[in-house]
């Protein structure tokens, strides 16, 4: 397959679909292969070695809301369901479904949402016992100036600036096992968002 070729069943299929952003797709992997053909490939080895375009569209599909996959699918269905000559059918039989499907459309997205809403919950508290550890620390700081006021004695003093230390260590050791538990914690939303998202994508 040749490099234009490629490119118009890309875009054919990208269109069908519905995706945005279509002519900066088609530049993406236009300057793809011109790439590979600059390094020395010929155009039908460069186009062999690009992805295939069903998983491009695949892919695409699944960076859209759950929402707009969820209308593609019914539009896919209705459009089956009218080459079939059961169109009229579709249409009845979703009108006096609506009182089931309805409350079911709505229960699926409040636990959508719910677990969209737990998982990043637990990124922010993550975050929130690290700050609680800086402003721990501060507070112990600023704490020991009650010493030389005169409202506490020497011992509580002592104190108060080992745990500002120690709260200070606690915050600079825990900051990059933080990090990198917030990174895998993205990872793992997008890994579960796409695995519902799949369930709508061929």
């Amino acid at each position: 397959m040749l490099r234009e070729e490629y490119l118009s069943q890309l875009r054919e299929k990208l269109t069908q679909n519905n995706i945005q952003g279509i002519d900066a797709m088609i530049e993406f992997y236009g300057e793809a292969i011109d790439d590979r053909i600059e390094d020395g490939m010929s155009e039908e080895d460069a186009v062999a070695a690009m992805e295939d375009t069903d998983s491009i569209v695949k892919n695409a599909k699944l960076d859209k809301p759950i929402a707009s996959l969820m209308a593609d699918k019914v539009k896919e269905k209705h459009k089956e369901a009218s080459s079939s000559g059961h169109g009229t059918l579709f249409t009845v039989l979703a009108i006096v479904g609506f009182p089931i499907w309805f409350p079911l459309l709505i229960a699926f997205f409040a636990v959508i949402f719910s677990l969209y809403i737990s998982m990043w919950a637990v990124v922010v508290s993550i975050y929130s016992v690290e700050l609680s550890f800086g402003v721990a620390s501060l507070a112990s700081l600023f704490g020991i100036a009650a010493y030389f006021m005169g409202q506490i004695p020497l011992e509580t003093a002592i104190a108060l600036l080992g745990c500002s230390l120690l709260f200070a260590g606690l915050a600079i050791i825990l900051w990059r096992p933080i990090v990198a538990l917030t990174k895998w914690m993205i990872k793992l939303i997008k890994v579960v968002f796409r695995a519902i998202k799949s369930m709508f994508v061929k």
